[in-house]
């Protein structure tokens, strides 16, 4: 788009000017695109690559809510902010961890004092970069009792989330 300003001049021109300016933006305008399917080729190579014979369908995501009776009465409650959905590239450990943070942020003081400790293993989990990852989703309850209250973490992709 600068080669395009920087063509403006051109436009002082009359007609032939306009010509030559429509000429620069077809010209610029095929390089973006030729960049573009160079740099989509590429990523289909590595990613065709990564996950050998197998095709994924899905894109990157997680999910981190926290979940049970403290949450709503009942065990199926959940609270937690917008999923990460990046279907470009895993998500990074600084991105679960301020996805973890915003849905902690959404509890209560008495719902943060009970989930505390579920919270500090799921912070605890992303930064040491889980081996799998792929559909993968892991529980951290509250405490070994019979109790129903946790936060999750779900992950989803072709290959693990939570990359540096």
């Amino acid at each position: 788009m600068a080669t395009m300003v920087a063509g403006a001049p051109l436009l002082a021109g009359g007609p032939p000017g306009w010509i030559a300016y429509a000429g620069l933006g077809v010209l610029t305008m095929s390089a973006l695109i030729l960049a573009r399917n160079s740099t989509n080729t590429a990523s289909q190579t590595s990613s065709s690559t990564r996950e050998g014979t197998q095709e994924c369908r899905r894109p990157w995501s997680v999910r981190v809510h926290a979940q049970g009776n403290i949450i709503g009465g009942h065990g199926r409650a959940t609270l937690g902010a917008p999923a990460i959905v990046k279907p470009p590239s895993p998500v990074t450990v600084p991105e679960g961890l301020t996805l973890s943070a915003s849905t902690y942020g959404m509890l209560t003081k008495r719902q943060k004092k009970r989930l505390s400790r579920a919270y500090e293993e799921a912070i605890k989990w992303i930064e040491e970069r889980p081996p799998s990852g792929m559909l993968e989703k892991k529980s951290f309850y509250v405490a070994r009792e019979e109790s129903n209250d946790r936060i999750d973490v779900d992950s989803f992709g072709c290959t693990p989330n939570f990359i540096s």
